[in-house]
């Protein structure tokens, strides 16, 4: 049996919610990200999915909380996560987000569902279209998932198959 590989962990940060560190933590990710990744391609998409999960656990969390950002790296595969606390009911949130991110991925064409998921915020500018995963998918081809920890703390993950 393989064994598996650890991943390399190159980003463990707790970020205050607080948009000026929000902010910080965003453009410092994104050039990182580009230092580490000389494949440009690569760098761009999770810096642009970085950007997009981090703005949400902004928006989405409660106030006066922090949040969490890991950024790891496999032979295989590049990973980011981002966990906060949910507002509300956390069942009822990852229900709901769970839900949006199949809707995202139900459509074999990316960009028809970000199409979808445009028209819907478009009708409903108030709502949650959960836009953003139809961006990161539409844009950066990673595979998103989100799940609850046994601390009802919200881990939603995009993750980033590199090339052999």
């Amino acid at each position: 049996m393989p064994r598996l590989q650890k991943p390399d962990c190159l980003l463990n940060a707790f970020v205050f919610k607080e948009w000026e560190f929000v902010r910080a933590t965003r453009k410092y990710l994104s050039d990182m990200i580009l230092g580490i990744y000389k494949e440009h391609d690569y760098a761009e998409k999770v810096a642009t999915a970085s950007s997009e999960l981090i703005e949400n656990a902004y928006k989405y969390s409660p106030a006066d909380t922090d949040f969490q950002v890991i950024l790891e790296k496999t032979k295989h595969e590049i990973t980011f996560q981002v966990r906060n606390y949910v507002t509300g009911d956390p069942q009822k949130t990852i229900d709901y987000i769970r839900k949006e991110i199949e809707l995202v991925y139900a459509d074999p064409d990316p960009q028809e569902s970000f199409k979808k998921k445009m028209m819907a915020s478009l009708i409903d500018p108030d709502g949650k279209s959960m836009l953003g995963y139809a961006k990161i998918r539409l844009e950066t081809g990673a595979i998103i998932s989100a799940e609850l920890d046994e601390e009802a703390i919200l881990l939603i993950t995009a993750v980033f198959p590199l090339k052999p």
